[in-house]
This record gives structure tokens, sequence and C-alpha cells, in this order.
């Protein structure tokens, strides 16, 4: 399993939260808004500017928008094809 931050994975692939390297109040924000380790995501989108968009899996959640240092701080794994 590939290891690596939320901005860098890869879009359309579904990725697992393994940590979340923020502090408190930024962990807190995430879990408000559904994101938690050991939970699945799909990122919908792969552009180099602007929020990430992603939908969580497990919860069947609506898509949030994550903006991008946060997304930075959230390690996610993948298999690799």
């Amino acid at each position: 399993m590939k290891q690596i931050n939320l901005v860098e994975a890869p879009a359309n692939v579904e990725l697992a939260v393994l940590e979340i390297n923020a502090g408190l109040l930024a962990r807190k924000r995430l879990i408000a808004m559904g994101v938690h380790i050991e939970d699945k995501l799909v990122k919908f989108n792969s552009s180099a500017w602007g929020p990430v968009l992603l939908q969580n899996v497990t919860l069947n959640s609506s898509k949030i928008a994550v903006g991008r240092r946060l997304a930075q701080k959230i390690l996610v794994g993948y298999e690799s094809a």
C-alpha cells in the first residue's frame, strides 16, 4: 500500500485515511466534516490549485471541499495497480 498526502494522491481511486498530522482544532474540523482515521475516501479532482473535492465512501456522505493546506496534512494509503 502506497502512502501519500491527500493533495498528491490520484483522483478517482479509493483512499484509506491513515493519519492526520494536524493540530487539535484542524482534526476537530475534519471530524465535523466527516473525515476520520480508517475511513475510505474518493478524491474527485487533481488540479494544482483550489480545494480538494472528496467524498467519504465509508459514511456515504456528500462531497466536501478541503483546503489544500489542510489536505496536505492528511496521510492516505491506496493500492497501486
